[in-house]
């Protein structure tokens, strides 16, 4: 619901700034693009690194 809430927000900002409709899809294609980029590539990655720094840890 707050998400839903943030992108009438974003919209709404848009046209007040008077960036056009085709401007606000492009941002949102970019935003997906980044939010997949960290969901499914950044967050396993920075979780490999975290259970082998533990697992070096204890080792030491």
């Amino acid at each position: 619901m707050l998400s839903l809430i943030l992108a009438i927000l974003l919209v709404w900002l848009f046209f007040k700034l008077g960036i056009g409709l085709i401007k606000i899809f492009f941002f949102l294609i970019t935003a997906g693009l980044i939010f997949v980029f960290f969901a499914y590539l950044l967050v396993p990655f920075l979780v490999l690194l975290l259970i082998g720094g533990l697992a070096w840890a204890v080792i030491r």
